[in-house]
């Protein structure tokens, strides 16, 4: 059996880490499609506005300007917007970071339903990474 030296061995946990990380994140964009099924139009809509904005920038909204940039008519819409995002944050579609409002990878799949879509339109698999690993980041505190 031939050794292996310590640099190799070294070499193998980030790949390791990474097909693990792939894993769970194919694990998240299942439960997010199939959770994206049963959502209303209502959290449709505003999980809708999350995943844009995270997939045009960099930069995640913070929950103020979240409620106050995406008007929805009618009566009180912060506060119905402040319950949708409750909601959402409640089903893992999306998360507090910070003061910071981003989707959850689950979130992505649930308005994108990357299953039905060719491979070149699924999102960057380096932003699902960066989402996931800060899912579990915020799991681990």
């Amino acid at each position: 059996m031939p050794e292996t030296t310590p640099l190799q061995q070294s070499g193998a946990a980030p790949l390791r880490r990474r097909a693990a990380l792939d894993v769970s994140i194919d694990d998240e964009l299942l439960r997010g499609e199939l959770r994206g099924a049963e959502l209303s139009d209502a959290l449709r809509l505003t999980l809708s506005a999350l995943v844009e904005h995270e997939l045009a920038t960099a930069e995640p909204l913070t929950e103020k300007e979240f409620l106050e940039n995406e008007p929805i008519g009618g009566p009180f819409p912060s506060t119905r917007k402040a319950r949708r995002l409750e909601t959402l944050i409640s089903q893992s579609l999306a998360r507090r970071e910070d003061g910071r409002v981003r989707p959850t990878v689950a979130g992505v799949a649930a308005i994108m339903q990357i299953s039905a879509l060719p491979d070149s339109e699924h999102p960057p698999r380096e932003l699902l990474r960066a989402l996931r690993q800060s899912e579990i980041d915020g799991i681990r505190l």
